[in-house]
């Protein structure tokens, strides 16, 4: 019998009772008012073992009640971006036949046909558990190709997951980790998994921006701080009073996602004087995989370090053959913490997981992650860029196929295509290019498709700038030519227009 989420997270509550187990502004919660919540949550939910239950919603106190709730009764948890699409949600919910789903987003409820619960009922019945469930949580990606896709971990393999990265980038008992990333990001949920099977204390800005971190660093004073790129580049950016406060708690900064601007990087060490900078690299599908040793952080930040314990990365070329030193090929990540597949899409998860390349008669598989990187002299991993479309903007894998979709659903224009540019902030910047439909205004055709594109696309999948086009440029096989499109992003377009 497997370890259950549930039962872990009652065995490291247990000793912790009054021991604060999350700070949200003025707000906090102890360990023991933790267990409460995930009851009357429970209670609430109801839902048999198995069943799957969608967390759709910004991060708080009240949905982490509703995790453990959802693992109280032997439930799944499903997490889905608060700020994707709609239509994200509607995918999850099909997908995985929710029984209910958590959010407390206006317009939700009249969307589903499942039950939404924005708290929980104070009269609702005794918690029903109907049996064991292995899976701990599902959470769906924003989609490299196509639609979005909800990656499967077993609740053993986050257990092991939140041990194997505490022990790695030296968690101690008594960290308070601040967490601006959303939890339905794997980052978020990392840090969120850090509280709930290690014990340590989070720590909600209050908002979510850069004014709300440095509040929460000054009036709960977190030793360690999580965030990918985009945060570290807001709250550097020269508006927030980061500079001002007393940040000397802090002794530890992490970053996953994507690579830190060098300029962002200069104002962390200088900011953060006394800090160390934890450099770090994984999927969804791997938990995480590598970490930059502390002291390189200052002069190999283009690096993600080694292996973590458990696992062992290697690169391999288009044949599958493991590529030597200092050559770039895909990366591939064998070893503890490996996905047990997507949700009930076998095409999608055959793709990913494949028999170990370097034992293909082990019968063990290998995530075959789609990036690629080569190993430095030092044997330290570097990541090169994504060996398809896909694109990182602001930390979050952006599927370009699917904005494309949703900026023609508009019926605004006659042609759209999306390709990206190298941006120091966001990572890549989304560029769109489209083509006005005959006989129509071109600069009021984009008023009216920015103007239905507010409630259709979240902020990592807006396209900051738009280009006019006569037609789309095509190859011979008459497909749009992208490599010219991705030219003419760099080059600034023939004709431009900032979003």
């Amino acid at each position: 019998m497997s370890v259950r989420a549930w039962e872990q997270f009652i065995k490291v509550a247990q000793g912790k009772e009054n021991r604060p187990a999350v700070l949200h502004g003025d707000t906090q919660i102890s360990f023991a008012e933790l267990m409460e919540l995930a009851e009357q949550w429970a209670r609430t939910i109801a839902a048999p073992a198995g069943e799957r239950v969608i967390l759709y919603s910004e991060n708080s106190i009240s949905v982490i009640g509703a995790v453990l709730g959802t693992w109280r009764t032997g439930a799944i948890p499903v997490w889905t971006n608060v700020d994707a699409p709609l239509s994200h949600l509607e995918l999850a919910v099909a997908e995985t036949e929710a029984v209910c789903v958590v959010s407390t987003k206006p317009g939700v409820a009249e969307q589903l046909t499942c039950r939404v619960l924005a708290a929980p009922l104070a009269d609702a019945g005794p918690v029903q558990v109907s049996g064991q469930n292995e899976i701990g949580s599902i959470v769906y990606t924003s989609g490299s190709t196509g639609k979005p896709k909800g990656v499967v971990q077993k609740a053993e393999t986050l257990i092991d997951g939140a041990r194997r990265v505490a022990g790695a980038l030296g968690y101690r008992s008594e960290d308070r980790i601040l967490c601006p990333v959303p939890f339905a990001f794997d980052y978020g949920w990392g840090q969120l998994l850090s509280l709930l099977f290690q014990g340590n204390t989070l720590v909600l800005p209050s908002p979510n921006n850069a004014f709300g971190i440095c509040d929460a660093i000054t009036q709960h004073k977190p030793s360690v701080l999580a965030g990918v790129p985009a945060v570290y580049s807001n709250l550097m950016a020269g508006l927030s009073p980061i500079r001002e406060i007393d940040a000397s708690s802090i002794r530890l900064i992490t970053n996953s996602g994507s690579r830190i601007p060098s300029r962002v990087l200069e104002s962390l060490f200088e900011t953060f004087g006394a800090a160390d900078l934890s450099l770090n690299y994984g999927l969804t599908e791997t938990y995480r995989s590598a970490t930059l040793p502390l002291p390189l952080a200052r002069t190999k930040s283009h690096a993600v370090g080694n292996a973590l314990p458990g696992v062992d990365l290697v690169i391999i070329d288009k044949d599958g053959k493991p590529c030597p030193a200092g050559e770039t090929g895909q990366i591939v990540h064998r070893g503890a913490g490996i996905f047990e597949g997507y949700w009930r899409n076998p095409e999608r998860t055959a793709i990913s997981l494949r028999p170990d390349p370097l034992e293909p008669e082990s019968g063990r598989k290998a995530v075959f992650t789609g990036d690629l990187g080569f190993f430095d002299p030092e044997g330290h991993l570097v990541i090169v860029g994504r060996a398809d479309r896909q694109m990182k903007s602001m930390g979050v894998r952006v599927s370009p196929d699917e904005i494309e979709e949703i900026l023609l659903a508009t019926g605004h224009m006659a042609e759209v295509a999306i390709t990206s540019r190298p941006d120091e902030t966001i990572g890549d910047l989304v560029v769109a290019f489209v083509v006005a439909k005959p006989g129509s205004d071109p600069k009021e055709a984009l008023k009216a498709l920015k103007r239905d594109l507010r409630e259709k696309l979240s902020p990592f999948m807006t396209p900051r700038v738009y280009h006019y086009l006569d037609a789309l440029p095509r190859n011979p096989n008459r497909k749009v030519d992208y490599p010219a499109l991705k030219r003419m992003a760099a080059e600034g377009g023939p004709v431009s227009q900032s979003a």
